[in-house]
């Protein structure tokens, strides 16, 4: 009979506990990260993390029994989800968490040369199946590795989401292009079913991006041969939602305090960024 391994992994105050269900052994390791604690084993996590792997190894007292991991993206939350796998909890990857868990397993080195069907692998296999091929996947997932950098760019991860954002853009353009002139050589007229076109979505899924990522997204579809009055419908609807709220203050008017100027900045980047993207 199989044993329910997740409700052995569970908070105990500040603290993440697991008890393994095969017997009483006690945790012997204690892993801080950021404000929080996980008490666990250190075999399985030996034998999943090469980092784990080597702080243990790199460690002056043999019986260490806490480290800290600094610097890990996404935290507490990253690992809490990286230590389920560990302990054979199936962990469900989605797009809300992938780029969390690419990152993470990254940090962690989780990697094939470490373990067989690690954690890594599985990352890299649901983003070939069910990210790269989407832009609406794609698109929400680069925006989430915002908040990852900078391991989500050594990892390749923005590099892959906005050259796959670029493919598919062009790939639903030339598809929009062939509907319009079987359209137009049909002899029933074509019901559309979606009253946004693929090229009207584009232009307010973008918005969502930060300004460094925007820029690169759009830089790559006009690589790709986005067409320019698409493009030109995108850099407008960024302009307005990234501007709504900033407001160029005069100075001889109102003496700017260090908030004003600091929008004032963003106003004047965001402009000359969007101005820069445009056809000379």
């Amino acid at each position: 009979m199989g044993v329910d391994v997740d409700r052995n992994i569970f908070w105990e105050g500040q603290t993440y506990k697991v008890k393994l269900p095969i017997s009483d052994v006690s945790s012997d390791l204690t892993i801080e990260v950021g404000s929080a604690s996980f008490a666990f084993h250190k075999f399985p996590l030996v034998l999943q993390s090469g980092r784990i792997r080597k702080l243990l190894l790199e460690a002056k007292d043999t019986k260490v029994s806490r480290i800290n991991l600094t610097g890990l993206p996404g935290g507490s939350d990253a690992f809490e989800l990286a230590t389920k796998f560990y302990y054979g909890v199936n962990v469900e990857i989605t797009i809300s968490n992938v780029a969390l868990l690419r990152c993470a397993t990254r940090f962690m080195e989780m990697i094939e040369d470490i373990s067989e069907k690690n954690l890594e692998i599985r990352t890299e296999v649901f983003l070939k199946d069910a990210v790269f091929p989407n832009i609406s996947n794609s698109i929400s997932v680069l925006h989430r590795c915002e908040t990852l950098l900078p391991i989500s760019e050594e990892v390749n991860l923005v590099s892959q989401l906005i050259n796959a954002i670029a493919n598919n853009a062009c790939k639903e353009q030339l598809t929009s292009d062939l509907s319009k002139l079987e359209y137009n050589f049909s002899l029933k007229p074509v019901q559309c079913v979606d009253s946004e076109t693929p090229s009207e979505w584009l232009v307010k899924s973008l918005a969502v991006l930060n300004l460094n990522f925007f820029k690169r997204a759009l830089s790559a579809v006009k690589t790709k041969g986005l067409k320019q009055d698409i493009i030109n419908r995108i850099l407008i609807n960024y302009a307005q939602n990234s501007l709504q709220g900033l407001f160029i203050m005069d100075p001889q008017l109102v003496k700017r305090s260090f908030l004003d100027l600091n929008l004032h900045k963003r106003q004047r980047i965001i402009v000359e960024t969007i101005a820069g993207l445009l056809p000379t």
